[in-house]
């Protein structure tokens, strides 16, 4: 599960464990990127964002972080992580990206994409109004594609980070929506403040 994680939600969290289970995955490395080569704005610093997904995967036996990506010089590119696991853990070993419908979406826009289809699967979490948009991506990237993009039904969590920072920011509740140890995070550090 790769993302910015900014900050790590309880959706992220619920559509990892129903990947995990529904894909019998034997784990879901959480892998935070340092500078994400899609977004540029309003992006906290990644030493924040690493120890806040820390925190929310520590309680769940499944659940591990990688920092990979923290350690890597520039934008992190899935393809260059998905080769250092396959140099930790073996060719023998399948890998499956964890993604929501925008990242699936978005697919077609990565660099070296036709390499990742042929490296490992991508299951998309569906969003109820997604269907649509994941069948254009899948008609675009072609047969491969089809063979290796997953789709996977989730209950409704109408989160995003975008959502929360923006809560934050109001002073408003983010209780029930992030994890409690991500709450006590941002307050000690005194994170998405208004500016």
């Amino acid at each position: 599960m790769g993302g910015t994680f900014n900050p790590i939600h309880l959706g992220h969290l619920m559509i990892s464990e129903v990947a995990r289970e529904t894909f019998k995955l034997d784990k879901v490395i959480f892998v935070p990127a340092r500078i994400p080569p899609h977004k540029h704005n309003d992006v906290i610093d990644a030493k924040h964002r690493y120890a806040m997904t820390a925190a929310a995967v520590a309680d769940n036996p499944y659940f591990e972080i990688s920092d990979v990506e923290m350690r890597r010089e520039g934008p992190s590119y899935t393809i260059d992580t998905i080769h250092h696991f396959k140099n930790i853990y073996g060719d023998s070993v399948e890998f499956f990206f964890i993604a929501g419908t925008d990242t699936i979406r978005d697919l077609p826009n990565w660099k070296f994409i036709d390499q990742l289809l042929d490296n490992c699967h991508f299951i998309g979490a569906m969003r109820p109004d997604g269907s649509q948009v994941i069948d254009t991506t899948l008609d675009l990237l072609g047969p491969k594609a089809h063979d290796k993009i997953h789709l996977m039904s989730v209950p409704e969590m109408k989160l995003s980070a975008t959502y929360l920072r923006d809560r934050l920011r109001h002073g408003l509740t983010v209780r029930y929506m992030l994890p409690k140890c991500v709450v006590q995070y941002i307050e000690k550090y005194d994170i998405y403040r208004e500016e």
